[in-house]
C-alpha cells in the first residue's frame, strides 16, 4: 500500500555525519537475505518481500481497475448458486476449520508484463534489451524518446505530526563546504538559510506549512501554503550535500511540502526524469547483466512517462505528485540505495543502462504502434505471464499478452518455487469470513494463474475474491515470508506408473526403503480382493507390496526384488494357492527368502489371517470393516489404514462372517471403522461389532465408491501422520489394481473416474488444508494428464 507516515512535524538537520540507511539491492543469489531492500517493482499496493534483490510491478494508482470478482447472469448465475450450495454442504459436513493452510506456488508479483528474473536469465543467455522487451511486451519496438521532463515524486505521503530530515555532506565533498540549504515559502520573500549542524523542522499549522530553525540565519521561521527546500543539488553546486528526509538520503532534487486535506501534508521531490529520477530506481539489482538492466531502465522510463503523459500536465491530487516512490508505482529509493548493501560499486553499471541512448535528454522505451506503453513488470511470473484483463479486468492491451516465461523458473530466482503457510485468520480475513473450511482455486486465467478464489466457512457461507486480491494473504514460509503475492498457486504433482500393473506396483514399491527386510506379494491378476487387505500388513512389516501373476513372478517384480538384493529376507504371500500358486512361492524360496503364506479358503478368512498376522506384531486397537463384495471401498481406505496399521477385515454384505468374529476375538479392538454404504455392509454390522466388544463404531459411507472415498478422506486426513500428500488413483473397475498398490503409500486416497477429477475428489482436495503434493498412481490411461492438472489447480 502507499507509504504513509505517522502524524509528525518534519525536522531538517544539517550535520557532518554520513548516516546512510542500508536500503540497497543485492546480487541475485541472496534469496533469504534479511531486511526490506528496495525491490524491483512488485506491483500496486504490494509490500516488498524480505529478500533483498527484487524487481518491480508498476501498477497505476492503487488497486488495479476492476479488481473484483467477475459477475455472471442468467443460467451462469443459477449454476454458480448451485455450485456454492454444494460447496457449503461439503464444508458443513467437514471437520472443524483448519488452523492454517499450506500454499505452494511459483513467481512473485502480479505477473503482468516483464518478468525481471526472466529478463535477467534472458540476458545471461545472450538476448539483448530490445529482444527482452519485445518478448514480454508483445509487438513493441525499442525506441529513443525525450526524457528531460520534470517529475514530482511523492516521498512522504499524507504526513501528520512530526518528522525529521537530515542534511549530510556527500562522500566526495566531505570537509569542502557542503551542508548548505535554504527554505522558502509561497508568498514570502524571506529565506531560512542553514548550514552543517543546523536543524529545521516542518509541521502543518492550519492551512499552512510552518518551517522553524532557531540556529539558521536569515529568519528563524516561515509559514506558507507551500514550503520549498533547496540544497546544493542545484546546477554548479557539485552535489556536496545530501538531505535526509524521512530516513532516506537524497542527493538530487528540490523538495516541496503542501497541505493535504484538513490535517495532513505531502512531501514531494521534484527531479529530472533523465537522471535525477532514473538514477535512483531500485528495482533490479544493479550488479545484473547490462542488457537486463537496459531492459529494466527502458521499462522504468516508459512506465514513468506513460503516467506523466496520462496526467496531461497535472499531478494526482492525493499525493501532489506524478508518481509515488513506492511499489505503488516503482521504487525511487534516493541516494540511500547507492550507499546501502554494497551497491555503490554497481551504480555506474545501472547509470550506464539508464544512459544507453547516449544523449543527455533522451532514453529508450518500449512503444506499441508508436505509443509509449505502460510498462508493468514484476519480479517473476512462475512460468507464464498474464493477460492484463485477466488480473485487473478492463480493456485487453495488445502489448500485455501472456507469454511463456521459462527463464523465471531458473535457479537464480528465489521465488521459482515457494511454500507458504497462511494462518486461518489471515486467510479468512481476505474473504471476510470467520474461518475457512474449503478453499477453491480452480477458476484459472488463460495463462494458469488463479482468476478467482472461493472460500467456504464451516457455517456454509461462501465468498469469492479475485486472484489479485488473494495475493494479499499474509503467510510465512520459504524462501521468504510476507504476503503470498502470486497467483501461480498450485499443488505439486508426481506420477508413479509403469508399463503394466506389475511395473506400476514396482514404481510404488520404490518409495519404500530399499533396506526393508520383508516384502508382501499378492495377486495382480484374477481376484484382487485378497490383495486389498495387504496394505496394512506391508506397513506393519516395513516392506513394499509387489504384485504377481498367479503362476509366476512377472519381470517387473523380479527386477524390483533384484534391485533390493540381499536386504530382503522374508516374503509374505497373501492368498491361497489358488490365487498365488505354489510355483510363485517356490520362485521366492529359490531366491533364498523365507516364505510365509497368509491365506484362507475364501476372502473373508484370508483377511482374518492377515489381521491376526498384524496382531502378532503390534496392538490392534482399531480395525476397518469393509464389504467383501465392495472392493473399491476397501481399496479407498487402504492408504490411511496402512498408515495407522489398522487391519482390514472383509465381511459379507449381510453381516459378519465366522472368520471375522474369530478375528475380532483375537484382535480385541475397541474401535472400528465400517467402510461403505448399507448395501455393501448391512446396518446390523454395527450392532454385531458392539456385541464383539467394540465400543466405538464409525461408519464411513456414501452413495457410491467416490463418495465413500471422500468420506474416508475427511475422517482420516487429520489422523494420518502425513497430511501433505494425497494419492489420486482410479475408481474404475478396470483400474482397481492401481488403487490396490496405492494404499501402501500410506496416504489418504482420492478415487477419481480417471478421465476427470470428479466432484468428490475435488471436495477432498479443497478441504485438505495441509495438502502440498498430489501423487497419481497409474499411467495416463488410469489418471489422465488433464485430471492431474485439474487436481493441481484445484
Amino acid at each position: 500500500m502507499f507509504r504513509t507516515t505517522r502524524r509528525r512535524a518534519v525536522r531538517f538537520l544539517a550535520t557532518t555525519a554520513v548516516g546512510a540507511v542500508a536500503l540497497g539491492l543485492a546480487v541475485p543469489t541472496g534469496a533469504a537475505a534479511a531486511g526490506n531492500a528496495p525491490d524491483p517493482q512488485w506491483g500496486a499496493n504490494q509490500p516488498r518481500p524480505t529478500f533483498t534483490e527484487s524487481p518491480t510491478d508498476g501498477n497505476p494508482d492503487g488497486p488495479a481497475p476492476d479488481a473484483s470478482a467477475p459477475t455472471v447472469s442468467g443460467a451462469e448465475a443459477s449454476a454458480a448458486v448451485a455450485q456454492d450450495e454444494r460447496r457449503a454442504a461439503t464444508a458443513r459436513s467437514s471437520a472443524a476449520a483448519a488452523s492454517s493452510w499450506v500454499l505452494r506456488g511459483a513467481g512473485w508479483g502480479h505477473g503482468i508484463g516483464m518478468s525481471q528474473y526472466g529478463a535477467f536469465e534472458m540476458a545471461r543467455a545472450g538476448y539483448t534489451a530490445p529482444q527482452i522487451l519485445k518478448h514480454y511486451y508483445t509487438g513493441t519496438t525499442y525506441d529513443a524518446v525525450s526524457d528531460s521532463q520534470t517529475l514530482d515524486v511523492n516521498i512522504l505521503n499524507q504526513v501528520s505530526g512530526s518528522s525529521t530530515v537530515t542534511a549530510v555532506p556527500s562522500l566526495v565533498a566531505a570537509g569542502n563546504g557542503g551542508g548548505a540549504f535554504t527554505v522558502t515559502v509561497a508568498g514570502d520573500s524571506r529565506t531560512i538559510t542553514g548550514a552543517l549542524g543546523d536543524a529545521v523542522s516542518f509541521s502543518r499549522v492550519g492551512d499552512t506549512i510552518k518551517a522553524s530553525c532557531s540556529s539558521c540565519t536569515g529568519v528563524s521561521s516561515l509559514a506558507g501554503t507551500t514550503a520549498i527546500l533547496r540544497w546544493d543539488s542545484l546546477p554548479g553546486m557539485n552535489d556536496k550535500t545530501l538531505m535526509k528526509i524521512g530516513g532516506t538520503l537524497y542527493r538530487d532534487g528540490t523538495v516541496r511540502m503542501k497541505p493535504y486535506g484538513t490535517s495532513s501534508w505531502n512531501v514531494v521531490n521534484r527531479v529530472r526524469l533523465h537522471d535525477e529520477y532514473l538514477d535512483y530506481i531500485a528495482e533490479s539489482p544493479w550488479s545484473w547483466n547490462l542488457e537486463a538492466l537496459k531492459a529494466q531502465a527502458a521499462a522504468a522510463r516508459g512506465y514513468a512517462l506513460s503516467k506523466y503523459q496520462a496526467l496531461g500536465g497535472t499531478v494526482r491530487a492525493s499525493c501532489d505528485c506524478h508518481l509515488y516512490d513506492t511499489t505503488a508505482d516503482q521504487v525511487y529509493a534516493g541516494y540511500s540505495t547507492v550507499l546501502g548493501n554494497g551497491n555503490q560499486p554497481y551504480w555506474a553499471n545501472w547509470r550506464n543502462a539508464v544512459r544507453a541512448a547516449g544523449t543527455s535528454a533522451t532514453g529508450y522505451v518500449a512503444r506499441s504502434k508508436g505509443t509509449i506503453i505502460q510498462a508493468f513488470f514484476s519480479s517473476s511470473s512462475g512460468g507464464r505471464t498474464e493477460n492484463n484483463e485477466d488480473v485487473w479486468g478492463g480493456t485487453p492491451l495488445p502489448y500485455l499478452r501472456g507469454v511463456s516465461d521459462p527463464w523465471s523458473l531458473k535457479d537464480s530466482n528465489p521465488a521459482r518455487a515457494w511454500r507458504q503457510v497462511a494462518s486461518a485468520p489471515s486467510l479468512a480475513r481476505v474473504f471476510g469470513l470467520s474461518d475457512v473450511a474449503r478453499l477453491d482455486l480452480s477458476d484459472r486465467t488463460a495463462n494458469g494463474g488463479v482468476h478467482t478464489a472461493t472460500a467456504t466457512s464451516t457455517a456454509g457461507t461462501v465468498r469469492t475474491v479475485t486472484g489479485d486480491q488473494l495475493r494479499s494473504v499474509v503467510a510465512s514460509g520459504t524462501p521468504f515470508s510476507g504476503q503470498v503475492n502470486s497467483t501461480m498457486i498450485r499443488h505439486l504433482t508426481t506420477r508413479l506408473s509403469g508399463a503394466d500393473r506389475y511395473a506400476s506396483a514396482a514404481a510404488v514399491a520404490a518409495r519404500t526403503t530399499s533396506s526393508a527386510g520383508a516384502v508382501v506379494v499378492a495377486a495382480g491378476d484374477g481376484l484382487l480382493v485378497d490383495a486389498s487387505v495387504s496394505g496394512p500388513l506391508a506397513a506393519t512389516v516395513g516392506g513394499p507390496l509387489l504384485l504377481t501373476q498367479q503362476s509366476k513372478l512377472p519381470a517387473a517384480t523380479i527386477a524390483e526384488l533384484n534391485r533390493r538384493g540381499s536386504a530382503v529376507k522374508t516374503a509374505y504371500v497373501v492368498g491361497g494357492a489358488g490365487v498365488v500358486s505354489d510355483a510363485v512361492a517356490a520362485q521366492l524360496r529359490s531366491r533364498g527368502l523365507t516364505v510365509t503364506r497368509l491365506g484362507g479358503s475364501n476372502r473373508f478368512e484370508t483377511s482374518a489371517v492377515v489381521a491376526k498376522a498384524i496382531k502378532a506384531r503390534r496392538a490392534t486397537p482399531t480395525v476397518v470393516v469393509a464389504g467383501g463384495e465392495g472392493l473399491p471401498d476397501a481399496l479407498g481406505v487402504s492408504g490411511p489404514a496402512s498408515a495407522l496399521r489398522e487391519p482390514i477385515l472383509l465381511t459379507p454384505a449381510g453381516g459378519l462372517s465366522s472368520y471375522t468374529w474369530s478375528a475380532l476375538s483375537a484382535l480385541k479392538p475397541t474401535s472400528a471403522r465400517v467402510v461403505g454404504g448399507s448395501a455393501v455392509v448391512a446396518t446390523g454390522v454395527e450392532d454385531q461389532l458392539r456385541r464383539a466388544g467394540v465400543t466405538t463404531v464409525t461408519r464411513l459411507g456414501g452413495t457410491d465408491r467416490y463418495a465413500v472415498s471422500a468420506a474416508v478422506a475427511s475422517f482420516y486426513r487429520s489422523r494420518v501422520p502425513v497430511q501433505s500428500e494425497i494419492v489420486l488413483t482410479s475408481g474404475r473397475n478396470e483400474s482397481l489394481v492401481d488403487s490396490l498398490v496405492a494404499g501402501t503409500l500410506q496416504r489418504v486416497i482420492a478415487l477419481t473416474p480417471g478421465s476427470s477429477l470428479g466432484d468428490d475428489a475435488l471436495a477432498t482436495l479443497q478441504t485438505s488444508s495441509q495438502l502440498e503434493t498430489l501423487t497419481a498412481v497409474g499411467g495416463t490411461a488410469v489418471v489422465s494428464a488433464a485430471t492431474l492438472t485439474t487436481a493441481a489447480n484445484s
